[in-house]
């Protein structure tokens, strides 16, 4: 008797776990949701209705994060943000460079992701908190990335792939290697220096 009741205490025990992200979220492809998000905008338009979709434009926002091909996070906030709406930011198609360095990118461990959002980005004031986030990949598998995308609590987000600046940044961060900007060849297609 005393081993059916254990073994029904066992079973209860084990069978009552909460569990917790056991649902596997499905991939985050880049591509695929620029594609949707830019025909939505179209049929809008072409339906005549009055709702508008604003594309974000721009590639950087105050508050960045980097996700490199290994799944690692990184966070750095940009200094030179400028408004949005009435300045040459919306129409810009390249990146403006921002002189980044290795030393201003923070590793964020996944687990603490969107605990370090909360406290970085949700105590800004309401207009401020947009979050921008590059992949060097055009598809997001890593579990632990997903389940924070689906439970983003940032009213604003974008979601694009790395520059050429943030790359190479990350590169030199990783390699440990001393950055120069000024001797990097730039491909001058893929970033826009300041006059």
């Amino acid at each position: 008797m005393k081993k059916v009741v254990v073994l029904i205490l066992i079973c209860l025990l084990f069978g009552c776990n909460k569990k917790e992200d056991s649902e596997v979220q499905k991939p985050y492809i880049i591509s695929a949701a620029n594609i949707k998000i830019q025909k939505y905008s179209d049929s809008l338009k072409n339906s005549g209705s009055k709702i508008r979709v604003l594309p974000l434009k721009g590639f950087y926002g105050e508050c960045n994060l980097i996700i490199d091909r290994n799944g690692d996070v990184l966070y750095f906030q940009n200094k030179k943000v400028g408004r949005i709406c009435g300045t040459e930011m919306e129409n810009d198609t390249l990146p403006q460079f921002l002189d980044l360095q290795p030393k201003d990118l923070i590793k964020i461990p996944k687990d603490c992701i969107e605990k370090f959002i909360d406290e970085n980005v949700m105590t800004k004031e309401k207009r401020r908190q947009i979050l921008v986030v590059g992949s060097q990949t055009d598809t997001i598998n890593d579990q632990k990335i997903l389940s924070f995308f689906y439970k983003i609590k940032v009213p604003t987000y974008l979601i694009r792939r790395t520059t050429q600046e943030e790359d190479t940044v990350l590169s030199y961060k990783k390699k440990n290697a001393f950055y120069y900007s000024d001797s990097i060849k730039w491909d001058k297609t893929k970033i826009k220096f300041p006059d």
